[in-house]
């Protein structure tokens, strides 16, 4: 490895590093202000009678989301950066298991959310759907060796796990600025919280992977010259 090269990766994980460390800043916000108070303040006046009633459901989706949410934040730091070893396995599993629980209790609440907010029930199913997808296909892809296709399946997965603290950030930005209420951000967010930071993650992936094959077509040192 020559200087150049070791420079460029060690910049390269310093701004992983910095961006992993803004959404821990993030995660850290959405669960001190939408998850703690369920399990600090085991009560009606805490969860409202439209979660009360379904606590059942809440409070699994929210100890699987806050698994997954905090163990995949320092995953995806791991992965990213290569420190690949028995911490990144063991935090695998418990993310896993996060994402299992979460999304099992995010079906309970979503078929039985008030017909109402059907497009909201809707959004939540889809988006416990696609949770499943992208965690299994990153464990169908480790389990075959599978590196490259496994760190983008787990890009994908965190960026539906990192949905909830992206639908509260931008829920309160839309309320507070009085452009949506309550009921329409809700409906909106249920779906674009997860589907459109999808949207923006899969051409980055796609590019990376257009430079990588770029750079191996390119001729290399004295073969260029022959």
């Amino acid at each position: 490895m020559n200087v150049a090269f070791l420079r460029l990766r060690k910049d390269s994980h310093v701004a992983i590093s910095l961006v992993v460390a803004l959404l821990g800043v993030c995660a850290l916000w959405f669960v001190r202000k939408n998850l703690l108070h369920y399990f600090i303040d085991y009560s009606p006046a805490s969860y409202t009678d439209y979660f009360w009633s379904r606590r059942g459901g809440l409070i699994p989706h929210a100890f699987g989301g806050f698994l997954a949410i905090t163990a995949g934040l320092v995953q995806i730091w791991l992965g990213l950066t290569d420190r690949i070893g028995a911490l990144h396995r063991a935090l695998g599993k418990v993310y896993c298991t996060g994402v299992l629980i979460g999304s099992l209790a995010g079906y309970y609440m979503a078929v039985t959310i008030p017909s109402k907010y059907l497009v909201y029930g809707s959004g939540l199913f889809a988006l416990c759907t696609a949770w499943i997808i992208t965690t299994s296909m990153a464990v169908v892809a480790i389990r075959n060796r599978q590196f490259d296709q496994h760190r983008e399946w787990m890009l994908r997965s965190y960026t539906i796990t990192f949905a909830f603290a992206t639908f509260r950030l931008v829920e309160d930005w839309l309320t507070g600025h009085r452009i949506a209420s309550p009921e329409d951000a809700d409906a909106i967010l249920a779906w674009a919280c997860w589907s459109v930071p999808l949207l923006i993650l899969e051409p980055l992936l796609q590019l990376r992977k257009l430079r990588r094959a770029a750079r191996g077509a390119q001729p290399q040192g004295q073969w260029a010259t022959r």
